[in-house]
């Protein structure tokens, strides 16, 4: 194999996610203006903490289908604390330890009792909708005003928002732990296969339990920068979005939903990928109806391409 042809099957997410770039910039100059390329990196960061999240329990092979209502849910425990406070800090607290309890919950089902992570996870989601509408009768708002969320959803630094700033070291503080320690090298051992991991001597219950309290955690966040860029939070929000895009973004970065393989720095790129295509459809007028099969045949295209080049690097190191 040629050295392109090597340096394109281990980085096509990148050439793809350029190409698209240079066709939608033909059909639109506009999509390449600063201001534009800065309303993507403000746009993905609610689906980039979900995408990371994600990461970590695909990998492990298993799925936490609760994280989009969770946000949702966690934006209005936020936006209820705001209201009767009027100030943030005890919400931040609020959302931090109830995420992460979620995600324990979660974890101590799938790892304790050994119930499927799909079921599990979707009672969860349920309950983060019923509650989104118990907390806040349906129809009503709570604005979010304030020096907080003005930074959140606002504040820039060389014409970068603050809140994709956070998404980047969360991102690479998250390659480090996955790459450059002995969690990340668990976390793919279970994926592979959870028996080896126990024999080896892996505490597959621990690193489960800590792996969905990471995803609720990253839920949480999500919430709250949610929050911030809408300046209000209401029930009837559909947080699936958020969670389709998140998935579909580290699957068209490579990461195997079987478990066991995925890189930070695919899901990244994936996710990237989604934000320019969210926002080219959008700049181009697209219907909402359309935007979701298109997105559909990407992630069937990605699944199948990552499937190739996965068979053809397996028959070369045979």
């Amino acid at each position: 194999m040629t050295n392109a042809a090597r340096l394109f099957r281990e980085n096509n997410i990148i050439f793809v996610t350029l190409a698209c770039c240079l066709v939608f910039f033909l059909i639109s100059p506009r999509f390449a203006s600063l201001d534009n390329m800065s309303a993507i990196s403000r746009q993905i960061v609610p689906i980039g903490l979900i995408a990371l999240g994600q990461f970590f329990v695909v990998v492990s092979g298993n799925i936490d289908l609760s994280m989009g209502m969770a946000s949702v849910f966690f934006s209005i425990v936020l936006g209820v604390f705001f209201g009767m406070t009027g100030g943030v800090a005890w919400g931040i607290v609020a959302v931090i330890a109830g995420s992460v309890a979620m995600g324990v919950f979660n974890g101590t089902l799938v790892a304790k009792l050994k119930l499927p992570a799909f079921i599990v996870t979707l009672s969860t989601l349920f309950m983060a909708t019923g509650l989104s509408g118990l907390i806040i009768p349906r129809g009503q708002q709570i604005f979010l005003i304030g020096p907080f969320f003005r930074y959140i959803g606002a504040e820039k630094y060389f014409g970068i928002y603050a809140s994709f700033l956070f998404l980047a070291a969360l991102f690479i503080l998250a390659y480090v732990v996955y790459n450059h320690t002995r969690i990340g090298s668990y976390i793919i051992a279970i994926g592979n296969n959870e028996e080896n991991a126990k024999l080896s001597g892996i505490n597959v219950n621990a690193v489960k339990i800590g792996i969905f309290a990471f995803s609720g955690l990253c839920s949480g966040l999500a919430g709250i920068i949610l929050s911030a860029r809408m300046g209000f939070v209401q029930p009837g929000l559909d947080g699936n979005g958020l969670l389709m895009d998140g998935i579909a973004a580290i699957i068209i970065g490579g990461t195997l939903i079987l478990g066991g393989r995925g890189t930070i720095g695919g899901a990244f790129w994936g996710l990237i990928f989604i934000g320019v295509i969210n926002n080219s459809l959008n700049l181009l007028n697209v219907e909402d109806v359309w935007h979701l099969v298109f997105k559909g045949v990407v992630i069937i295209a990605a699944l199948a391409m990552n499937w190739v080049l996965w068979e053809s690097r397996q028959v070369q190191t045979h």
